[in-house]
């Protein structure tokens, strides 16, 4: 009896688990690429429709993918004890290791996309600066580029992985202490230009092509935003509302190109129009529609003017249904001010010192009378249509607000302006005074020197008349050096710099610049940190991967 128990037992189960097969088949069947078109099973199909597939991420590595099913679904457990291994080799400087040991990670996780970032900035940042030779670093920042490549191979819908290989180029090649030399050097390299070439870039177009016909890393990085674009255009994977930030690289990296140009000596017609391009670009990112975190809403940088001019027809609209209204409004406002409020509000702005400044931030605060508030003190005759009236100027503020705002956090403002006066033919004219001034003070040839340095300042001052918002750090960056330089030479002839001096701001900067900044200590990268510089290594951060 037992034994007929038992047989009825296990064939019960044996029946149930091929029961089983025939819904787990029809769940796991895989999709086939035949001329029916197979959808395949149900999980199959799920991946299809949210891109989950290996085939929409990217590429498929048989060696990736043997060794992901060598670990009989320990995959998780060999990635965490490689990420400690790394950590150990990285304390230890052993950057064979890491590199090893990181590219093994790269197979098992081909769609992690941090462990490309983190390696990229390891062979980039970290390796790089431990070489005397600047050959050398060019050949791991290469490496890091290289790697960032690759990793796009198999994420190639992650549309801020193929970015990074833009700012990477662009950046760690064109804003390192030796990007001169770097820049050089991206130019003649013929292999790498052939491995971005495979990648679908187009290195042999004008596009990409420097003052001297070869490629320029600046304009090379611009065509890999352009193509980070692109894939953005089908997936925002990695962006996460971020747009602003995401499109502003690619204007960016032709103003750079621009000042590029100038900083090593095309003070000419190259420079101008590489200005007139960037200028053109930034335009064209004022008219795309772009998500704003303010209003949840897509504006584009260019509405502000508009916005702020329906704003101010709504506001006459509403002043005309009660002419007196809102001034009333503002001087019960006002009366409830306090007394030191009112007094510096009253006093003239050159006079404000710091205190004053603050005691009118806090009375504009409080003087602030919003559209409804306005709506609400209307006659009643008058109120209903004073209340639609406002809340569509209310609308239209927010939208005017966010508009200035996204403008400001990118500081649309300034480099529009900085590539429209960087065209004049005055200051590229100022530029080369200025630069012969700089060879003559370097050949101590003092009042030669001194003489163009003052025909400089004298077309600085008029171009900054013009363009009173350009006297920045971020312009007066070029002219640091040679301010520098003529505040020395005054200091040869016993003088000091006048105090009417109309550059004076950029003297305080460039002061400032010569004063020096002590060195930080930045931290390793880690797996969740991957954009951090080699530096002191916190060992409490380094280890929790904060």
């Amino acid at each position: 009896m037992n034994l007929e128990t038992s047989f009825k037992r296990k064939v019960s189960y044996i029946s149930g688990i091929v029961l089983l097969l025939f819904p787990l088949f029809y769940l796991g069947q895989p999709a086939t690429s035949d001329s029916e078109g197979g959808r395949g099973g149900k999980l199959a199909q799920l991946r299809s429709e949210n891109y989950l597939a290996q085939s929409n991420l990217g590429e498929i590595d048989p060696v990736s993918s043997t060794m992901q099913l060598a670990t009989f679904g320990l995959r998780p457990i060999a990635v965490i004890v490689l990420w400690e291994k790394a950590t150990r080799f990285q304390k230890m400087e052993d950057y064979d290791n890491v590199t090893a040991t990181v590219n093994q990670i790269s197979k098992l996780q081909p769609n992690f996309v941090s462990i490309w970032k983190f390696q990229a900035h390891n062979l980039a940042y970290n390796i790089s600066v431990d070489f005397d030779n600047y050959r050398h670093r060019y050949q791991w920042v290469r490496r890091g580029i290289d790697f960032l490549m690759e990793g796009t191979k198999y994420n190639s819908q992650d549309a801020k992985l193929v970015q990074e290989v833009g700012a990477y180029t662009g950046s760690k090649i064109g804003g390192s202490d030796e990007k001169r030399q770097f820049r050089r050097l991206f130019s003649a390299d013929d292999p790498f230009h052939q491995r971005m070439e495979n990648y679908g870039l187009e290195m042999d177009s004008q596009l990409v092509a420097g003052v001297d016909g070869k490629p320029d890393n600046w304009k090379v990085a611009n065509r890999w935003y352009q193509k980070s674009e692109d894939v953005a255009k089908f997936s925002d994977s990695g962006i996460r509302g971020d747009w602003l930030r995401f499109y502003e690289r690619k204007p960016q990296a032709l103003i750079y190109y621009a000042i590029a140009l100038e900083d090593e000596g095309y003070l000419d017609t190259n420079a101008q129009q590489a200005f007139a391009v960037a200028h053109s670009s930034l335009e064209e990112l004022g008219s795309l529609d772009i998500l704003s975190s303010f209003t949840g809403t897509t504006l584009r940088l260019n509405q502000g003017a508009e916005f702020q001019r329906k704003l101010d027809e709504l506001r006459q609209e509403i002043n005309a249904l009660g002419p007196d209204v809102r001034e009333t409004l503002r001087k019960e406002r006002f009366a409830s001010l306090s007394k030191p409020q009112q007094d510096a509000l009253n006093l003239a702005p050159e006079l404000r010192t710091e205190y004053h400044i603050g005691l009118v931030q806090e009375a504009n605060e409080q003087l602030f009378i919003s559209e409804t508030e306005v709506a609400e003190a209307m006659p009643e005759s008058v109120k209903e249509q004073a209340m639609l009236l406002a809340a569509e100027a209310e609308d239209m503020a927010v939208q005017a607000d966010a508009v200035n705002y996204m403008r400001s956090m990118i500081n649309y403002d300034y480099w529009l302006k900085r590539c429209e006066m960087e065209q004049l033919e005055l200051a590229i004219t100022a530029r080369k005074t200025t630069a012969k001034g700089d060879e003559l003070f370097v050949q101590a040839r003092l009042q030669p020197a001194r003489l163009e340095y003052e025909k400089a300042w004298e077309m600085w001052t008029e171009i900054f008349e013009d363009y009173p918002s350009m006297i920045t750090k971020d312009t007066g960056q070029n002219l640091m050096p040679s301010i520098a330089n003529y505040v020395e030479l005054l200091g040869q002839f016993d003088e000091e710099v006048p105090e009417d001096f109309a550059l004076r701001s950029i003297v305080e900067l460039a002061e400032t610049e010569l004063a020096g900044t002590p060195e930080s200590n930045i931290q390793f990268p880690s797996p969740s940190n991957p954009n951090r510089i080699k530096g002191e290594v916190p060992k409490n951060d380094y280890l929790q991967n904060k």
